[in-house]
């Protein structure tokens, strides 16, 4: 008995140390998606769910290290609880504004304290003044075309009913076409949507790919399984983190993607950067993402 209470002790301290490296720890992720569509090539760098965490000196030197086109947020920039100070977020955003263009969607952190002022009070308002301020463009159901590449971008910013807790909820066919209007057959289309789970309703959309993140990874990532957790209050959800394909089978990140006979990627899923409420990722550091676009 006194081996096996040794034994648990000494892993659990294993993981406890494993958590704190990978809490403060991310990885770089690069993949070419090749596409008749696309006119010249752009680079994109993906961020998502940074939470007001306060990232490396690194981490902005890795993205110039690549030297982006675009930088598209896809939400949860911070983390809206009341009388909460955003100084992470807001560095943040000074920084990769000066690196390249960005372009962010709302989460449902930032769409709450956007449609609840009485609770939040005027952290939607000081956000959005000072994404202005730093030139970083808010893509609230709305669009960006970048003509030279032919590539569309896109953001959804789905209805709080969405994000409701322990099941996926139903959403109408032609809900995503009623936010953002139809989609343009001649373009690449991107889509920014910062949950997940609606995946088939966004690729029904007509979106080449999405973007999400709000699952964290699933907090604990688990071999041939995947996350385990959702924020929803799930268990092992479908789509926690990684490429997948237009089935929604999960990919492995692999350097070319040719994306024209068979749709080989059509999902994104970010793990994130930062954490709120649980200070946890187990086998899941924090995600930084490049998705070089190209006809060739």
């Amino acid at each position: 008995m006194k081996y096996v209470i040794i034994i648990i002790s000494v892993l659990a301290l294993a993981l406890l140390i494993i958590n704190f490296i990978e809490l403060n720890q991310y990885v770089v992720r690069t993949v070419t998606i090749k596409n008749s569509k696309i006119k010249d090539a752009k680079k994109i760098c993906f961020i998502s769910d940074l939470h007001n965490f306060k990232v490396s000196e690194k981490f902005y030197e890795d993205i110039k290290k690549q030297s982006p086109d675009v930088i598209l947020l896809g939400g949860d920039i911070i983390t809206a609880k009341p009388g909460r100070e955003q100084k992470n977020a807001y560095e943040f955003i000074e920084k990769v504004s000066g690196i390249a263009p960005v372009f962010m969607a709302l989460g449902n952190h930032e769409y709450r304290a956007k449609i609840y002022p009485d609770v939040y009070a005027d952290m939607y308002p000081e956000l959005e003044k000072f994404l202005k301020n730093n030139k970083v463009s808010i893509l609230s159901n709305s669009s960006i075309y970048f003509e030279d590449a032919n590539i569309k971008v896109s953001a959804c910013e789905i209805d709080r009913f969405f994000y409701k807790r322990f099941v996926v909820q139903n959403m109408a066919d032609d809900y995503i076409e009623s936010l953002i209007g139809r989609i343009d057959d001649k373009a690449y289309n991107i889509l920014l949507a910062h949950n997940p789970d609606y995946f088939k309703k966004y690729s029904a959309y007509g979106s080449d790919l999405i973007l999400s993140g709000h699952v964290h990874g699933g907090l604990i990532r688990l071999p041939f399984i995947g996350g385990v957790a959702h924020p929803g209050v799930r268990f092992f959800p479908k789509y926690s983190g990684g490429p997948y394909n237009e089935k929604g089978k999960q990919l492995r990140y692999k350097k070319n993607y040719a994306d024209d006979s068979k749709g080989i990627i059509r999902l994104i899923v970010s793990a994130g950067v930062g954490f709120h409420t649980l200070p946890l990722r187990l086998f899941n550091p924090g995600e930084l993402i490049f998705v070089t676009f190209t006809n060739k």
